[in-house]
């Protein structure tokens, strides 16, 4: 993710403990995973520190219990994390074990970054609208989320992108062997209820899957169905206004409230589709749904594919960049102009 669109340019994490090697890991883990809006400095020296920043630029000050006295304590830092060297009771500031996982860490750090944020994040995007691309077939098997998810890793390569799967049961922790950080369900609450915390939120969910960012679905189609075509749409441009994405994928389903609505806010819709009798049946029901029910403009604006029969799959779905499905949907985005 671009994270330009939230950084003010005196905003900043600072890091102060003269314990050389332990500050350049935390700064580094930070800036690696942390998925901050926030440039990071180190100090390896309090008065170094103390000379050349001021209360009004740093959003969080990040200091060793060895480094924090009287004179940090009235400087009028707004938020500061103590990292407790001594493992004793210190009541304030905020404090916890100095070496405990740096995981734990990092989630104190976003979660002190997020409180009092509405200032912060109120820019808007900078760059042209964001795309809003959805993939969708009736038929079942075709390869959608295969192909949704290649898609969206080519486009990643030289574009911001982000991909949001609508499937019943995604299986995307299993396939990517680690735990994610809540669900879109929490975007939503937040784009509901305290949006102004919003962009940090999206900031601390968002996953990845190579280049390509990636929103934790839902866990179950109970999940799904409880969420109104309204909040979705809602979401999506919540998600616009407030980060530089180029393109937003939508690996939909059934489960979605409102789907022909959703896909009627697309900008440009896949359909997958299958060489045989039932999928053609299956798509003529479909077209002539949109026909009787008024949705026309989604048929006018969806790039039917029909996917050869490919030899072999990428093994993994960190791998669908490369072979032959990626040669087709290369071709594919190429024709339709997307993509770098």
């Amino acid at each position: 993710m671009n994270n330009s669109s939230y950084r003010q340019a005196a905003a900043r994490i600072c890091i102060c403990d003269s314990e050389v090697s332990y500050g350049e890991h935390l700064m580094e883990y930070l800036k690696r995973a942390g998925q901050l809006p926030f440039d990071i400095y180190l100090y390896t020296s309090k008065e170094v520190f103390m000379a050349r920043e001021s209360p009004e630029k740093v959003k969080l000050l990040v200091i060793a219990e060895s480094q924090y006295g009287e004179e940090v304590e009235k400087a009028g830092f707004v938020r500061i994390l103590l990292l407790n060297e001594s493992s004793t009771y210190i009541e304030k500031p905020e404090n916890m074990s100095k070496y405990q996982s740096v995981e734990h860490i990092r989630d104190k750090i976003r979660q002190m970054c997020m409180e009092g944020e509405g200032d912060l994040m109120q820019s808007m995007r900078h760059g042209k609208p964001m795309k809003l691309i959805g993939v969708y077939s009736p038929v079942t098997r075709c390869l959608q989320t295969t192909f949704a998810l290649c898609m969206g890793q080519l486009l990643a390569q030289t574009s911001p992108t982000l991909y949001l799967n609508f499937e019943a049961y995604s299986g995307l922790e299993i396939l990517l062997e680690r735990n994610f950080r809540g669900s879109v369900s929490d975007l939503l609450y937040y784009n509901d209820c305290a949006r102004e915390k919003l962009a940090g939120q999206l900031q601390y969910m968002t996953e990845k899957m190579g280049k390509l960012d990636f929103l934790p679905p839902m866990e179950s189609f109970i999940q799904i169905r409880s969420i109104r075509q309204e909040q979705w749409l809602d979401l999506f441009r919540s998600i616009e206004k407030v980060t530089e994405y180029e393109y937003c994928i939508l690996d939909l389903s059934e489960q979605v409230d409102g789907i022909l609505e959703v896909l009627r806010q697309c900008d440009l819709v896949f359909t997958i589709t299958r060489e045989d009798g039932f999928a053609e049946a299956k798509m003529r029901q479909y077209e002539a749904l949109l026909k009787s029910t008024q949705y026309e403009d989604i048929f006018m604006k969806t790039r039917r594919c029909q996917l050869p029969v490919f030899r072999e799959l990428p093994a993994g779905i960190l791998l669908l960049t490369h072979g032959e499905l990626a040669a087709c949907v290369r071709s594919i985005l190429e024709e339709e102009g997307l993509g770098g």
